[in-house]
C-alpha cells in the first residue's frame, strides 16, 4: 500500500519527526535545501511587500486625511456667496399685491397693469352688487349735487361777510359796517340765521356810534341767544346802544325849545342845570326789543349827557375853554366811545393852539377810513393864520374824496375871506354848498361870503333857507352887514368862527 493512504492524511510538513532523516549531501537534501532556501526568499519578499503596502496604505490614508482637513479649511476661508435669486419669487416681489386679496401678485394675463390677481380679477367681474347698495349710492349722490346747489345759491351771503370781516380787521369800519348791512339783506332774503355775522355787525356799528344800526342788527339774534356766552359782547353793546339812545332822546327833550333860537336867549344856566339833573335821575324802563330782549341798564349815560351840556355850550356861545372842559369830561366818563368826543376835541384842541396830531392819530387807529383828521389839520392851520398852507391842505384832501369836501371848501372860503379875496371866497363856500346837504354854518357862511362880495341875491337866497327851515341868520352875519363887528374879529375872536 502506498505511504500516503496508509498514514490517512496530508504529507506532513518539513521537520516533523516522523520525517525519515536525509543523508546530507546527497542530491535530494540538495534539492530540498534549495526548496526551502526558495521559499524562505519568497517568504521574505511577501512579508516586505506587505509591509511596504502596508505602509503606502497607511501614508495613504494620512495623506487623504489630510488633503481632506486641508479642503474643509479653504472652505472655511472662502465668503460667503449669495444664493442665485428664484426668479419666480423676484417676479412677485417687483409686482404690487393685490388690491383686493393682499395676497397674489396683481396683474393678470389680459391686463398685466390690473390691479386684482387673476382670482379676484375674475370674482369681481361676475360680483353681485345689492340694489340696496346701488339705491343707497344714488340717494348720497343726490345729497352731494343738493349740497353743492345750496352752497352756490348761498354764494354771496359767504362772500359778503368774509369781505366785512376783512374790513373790520384792517379797522376800515365804514366799509365794514356797509358790508355788514349787505350781508344780513343776504341772510335775511336766504332766510338763514347767522348769529355771528349779527354779533360782528353789532360791534361794528357800535364803534362808530351807530347806536339805531346796533339794534337793527340785534333783531336778527334770538332773546335767549344774548345769554349765550359768545355773544356776551354783542348783549353788552346792545344794552349799552339802548342806554345811549334813551339818554340822548331824555337830553333833547330838555334842549329841543331852544335849537333855532338866538344864543342871548338861552337860558345857559337854567338848561344846564336841567341837564346835569339826568346824570342822577332814573330812565323808564326800557321796552322790548321786537325779537324780545329787553335791554339791562341803570340810569342814564353820563356821557352821553355831557355831550347835550357842550351842544348847549356852543349854541349859547360860552368860551372855548368851557366847550373844552365839557368835552375833556366826556373823555373820562367814555374814554373808549371816540366817536363821541375825538371831533369835538381835535377842533377845540385846533381853535385853542393845541397840538391836533395826538387826537388824530387816535381818531386813526380806532378808524383807518375816518377822513376826520385831515379836516382838523385844515383848521389847525387856518386859526393858526397859515392860511396858504391850510388852502393847499385842504385841495389835497378834496382831491382825495374827502367825505367832508363842503367842509373843506369852506374852511378854503375862511381863508380866502381872511385874506380879503371875497369874490373867491364865495366861489369856494358855494361850491361846498352845492356839493352836498347843506348845515346851518354852511349857510351861514355862504351868506356872510356873498355880503362880502355884494352879491345880494345869494345872500337873501341864504337867509330865506335858514328862516325857511326854522333857523335865525347868526348875529355875525347880521352885524358883519351892519358894519358892527370885522371879518377878522369873527374869525379869530370868541369861538373863531361864525356861530
Amino acid at each position: 500500500m502506498d505511504e500516503t493512504k496508509k498514514t490517512g492524511g496530508a504529507p506532513q510538513p518539513e521537520g516533523a519527526d516522523s520525517a525519515p532523516a536525509q543523508p546530507e549531501g546527497t542530491p535530494d537534501t540538495a534539492k530540498a535545501d534549495g526548496a526551502q532556501a526558495l521559499h524562505d526568499e519568497l517568504e521574505d519578499l511577501a512579508r516586505v511587500f506587505q509591509e511596504e503596502l502596508d505602509r503606502a496604505k497607511e501614508q495613504a490614508a494620512k495623506a487623504q486625511e489630510e488633503e481632506a482637513g486641508m479642503l474643509i479649511q479653504s472652505l472655511d476661508d472662502l465668503p460667503d456667496r449669495p444664493q442665485a435669486p428664484d426668479e419666480e419669487a423676484d417676479a412677485a416681489e417687483e409686482k404690487p399685491l393685490c388690491a383686493c386679496c393682499g395676497e397674489h401678485p396683481a396683474g393678470t394675463k389680459k391686463d398685466p397693469d390690473s390691479p386684482y390677481c387673476p382670482a379676484c380679477d375674475e370674482g369681481l367681474r361676475h360680483y353681485p352688487f345689492d340694489f340696496l347698495n346701488i339705491l343707497l349710492a344714488l340717494v348720497l349722490a343726490a345729497f352731494v349735487f343738493y349740497g353743492g346747489y345750496r352752497f352756490a345759491d348761498h354764494t354771496e351771503v359767504f362772500t359778503k361777510a368774509a369781505q366785512a370781516d376783512r374790513h373790520a380787521q384792517q379797522n376800515e369800519l365804514f366799509s365794514a359796517a356797509d358790508a355788514y348791512m349787505e350781508a344780513q339783506t343776504a341772510l335775511d332774503d336766504s332766510r338763514i340765521g347767522g348769529e355771528l355775522v349779527a354779533k360782528r355787525a353789532i360791534l361794528t356799528t357800535y364803534k362808530l356810534g351807530y347806536m339805531s344800526n346796533v339794534l337793527d342788527f340785534a333783531e336778527n339774534l334770538r332773546s335767549w341767544e344774548l345769554q349765550l356766552p359768545h355773544l356776551r359782547a354783542a348783549k353788552t353793546a346792545i344794552d349799552r346802544a339802548e342806554q345811549f339812545l334813551v339818554s340822548g332822546d331824555a337830553a333833547m327833550e330838555i334842549l329841543s325849545p331852544y335849537m333855532s333860537a338866538a344864543a342871548a336867549d338861552i337860558p345857559y344856566d337854567d338848561v344846564f342845570a336841567q341837564l346835569e339833573a339826568l346824570k342822577t335821575a332814573e330812565p323808564a324802563a326800557p321796552e322790548a326789543l321786537e325779537n324780545g330782549y329787553v335791554p339791562q341798564f341803570t340810569g342814564y349815560n353820563a356821557g352821553m349827557i355831557t355831550f347835550y351840556e357842550y351842544y348847549l355850550a356852543l349854541i349859547s356861545n360860552q368860551p372855548l375853554e368851557t366847550q373844552l372842559a365839557l368835552v375833556e369830561q366826556i373823555r373820562e366818563l367814555e374814554p373808549e366811545e371816540t366817536w363821541i368826543y375825538a371831533t369835538l376835541l381835535g377842533e377845540l384842541y385846533a381853535k385853542t393852539g393845541r397840538d391836533v396830531e395826538p387826537i388824530c392819530t387816535l381818531m386813526q387807529e380806532t378808524n383807518a377810513e375816518d377822513d376826520t383828521p385831515a379836516l382838523l389839520r385844515v383848521i389847525a392851520l387856518r386859526t393858526a393864520g397859515r392860511y396858504d398852507e391850510a388852502v393847499a391842505a385842504a385841495d389835497d384832501a378834496i382831491a382825495a374824496e374827502n367825505e367832508y369836501a363842503s367842509e373843506l371848501y369852506r374852511q378854503i372860503g375862511i381863508c380866502y375871506l381872511l385874506q380879503g379875496d371875497y369874490a373867491k371866497a364865495y366861489e369856494q363856500v358855494n361850491e361846498g354848498f352845492q356839493s352836498t346837504n347843506p348845515s346851518v354854518q354852511l349857510v351861514n357862511t355862504l351868506a356872510l361870503c356873498a355880503a362880502a362880495a355884494g352879491e345880494t341875491d345869494a345872500y337873501n337866497e341864504a337867509v330865506e333857507m335858514l328862516e325857511g327851515s326854522g333857523y335865525a341868520v347868526s348875529a355875525d352875519v347880521t352885524d358883519y352887514r351892519a358894519g358892527a363887528v370885522t371879518l377878522e374879529s369873527i374869525f379869530t375872536e370868541g369861538d373863531l368862527d361864525v356861530t
